[in-house]
């Protein structure tokens, strides 16, 4: 699991370091650095990514995440920025430089590993990428767990009812793609697996296949909802078909409503990644009702719990309150989650707030999730 994200001179911050626990929930105002704290994870993975071979520029821009030039990441105009993670005890940081022959490149100048025994530094021609040439087993496996983790955007292709087959079959368990591209080819391959028991829908304690607990955990967000996929014959395409009930007849994703369309990836990568895996979700509230979006936020702490590290981005005090029912349900523990809430700019802060066995939040910061409150009071006219 990864424990720590650091971030020096990179987009807004000068200096960030941000715990990461099991479920880890960032809140907060536009523009205030959340996107810019899970874009230090998705940098990387996208340069560890790269078939390359020696020192590595940082890849700017692919499939995961594109912010442009040097000029765009780097905070006040500087030449210089570091990303780096711990983990397992070990602390990896990686200092990047712009070009001195091409200012839209930013090089890997040097690499440190920290651990509690003794520190390592790599020089640029030391790095094969962004890998040391010599490696242990412990910092081989944070690299991979760094390679191998799921992101999925606030985008989602949902304008189609086919869906392609990656082209890499070697990526992660669950990993759905940016978009939510794989998700069908994903529930067919896997659907007949055994789901651990820990992430059914019926807390009964007995496991059941993917396909079983997909549609499980899609009726609770949405009643009687179900979603099946049909492979095209010879092609490397999936059809989707959702319904709203099992009476009801399949349908193209574009007739039912885009809510089920957007669930669905999250419910497959939850349910398929593997154990210690990194899921990273962008406003997986989007299209949702308010109580599908606290039912999404019990389902996430609950995948949490059961050991796939989830680290979300959120604007849903609908969501967030069905992470504190899940806390009040013992389903997770407090020290299994974090909750960071985002000020505005352009006195912006990082605040950590804490909650407790009850569902209760120590702190209720100016902003933080307090709209419905204020709007209440106004049109009551007390304020």
């Amino acid at each position: 699991m990864i424990d720590t994200l650091h971030l020096r001179n990179f987009k807004c911050f000068e200096s960030l370091d941000l715990e990461l626990k099991p479920l880890t929930l960032l809140t907060g105002f536009n523009a205030a650095g959340k996107s810019t704290a899970i874009q230090t994870l998705l940098l990387l993975a996208q340069t560890l990514r790269r078939a390359v071979h020696g020192p590595s520029t940082l890849t700017l821009n692919g499939s995961l995440v594109a912010l442009g030039s040097p000029a765009d990441v780097i905070n006040n105009g500087g030449s210089r920025m570091e990303l780096g993670i711990s983990a397992s005890e070990l602390a990896l940081r990686w200092q990047f430089a712009v070009s001195e022959t091409n200012r839209r490149v930013l090089n890997t100048t040097d690499a440190k590993w920290d651990t509690s025994s003794q520190s390592n530094s790599f020089a640029a021609k030391d790095l094969d990428g962004l890998r040391p040439s010599c490696l242990d087993e412990t910092a081989s496996s944070v690299l991979a767990s760094i390679h191998d983790l799921i992101f999925l955007s606030a985008a989602r292709q949902v304008d189609t009812e086919v869906y392609p087959v990656p082209v890499d079959m070697n990526i992660a368990r669950g990993d759905v793609g940016p978009i939510g591209q794989f998700a069908s080819w994903w529930l067919h391959e896997e659907g007949d697996s055994e789901v651990d028991a820990l992430r059914c829908c019926d807390h009964k304690g007995q496991a059941s296949t993917l396909r079983q607990q997909v549609n499980a955990w899609l009726s609770d967000l949405f009643p009687g909802a179900e979603v099946n996929v049909v492979p095209f014959p010879k092609t490397g395409l999936m059809r989707l078909e959702l319904r709203s009930g099992r009476t009801s007849d399949w349908s193209r994703p574009a007739n039912i409503g885009y809510g089920i369309s957007y669930a669905f990836p999250i419910l497959l990568a939850g349910l398929c990644a593997d154990v210690d895996r990194t899921l990273i979700l962008d406003s997986p509230e989007a299209h949702l009702h308010p109580r599908g979006q606290s039912r999404i936020g019990g389902f996430l702490a609950q995948m949490a719990a059961a050991g796939v590290q989830t680290v979300v981005e959120t604007h849903s005090d609908h969501l967030l309150n069905g992470v504190r029912r899940a806390l009040r349900d013992r389903i997770i523990e407090p020290a299994n989650v974090a909750i960071y809430f985002f000020t505005a700019r352009p006195d912006a802060q990082v605040i950590k707030l804490s909650v407790d066995k009850d569902g209760n939040i120590s702190d209720w910061p100016e902003g933080f999730f307090d709209q419905a409150e204020k709007d209440l009071a106004s049109l009551a006219g007390w304020i």
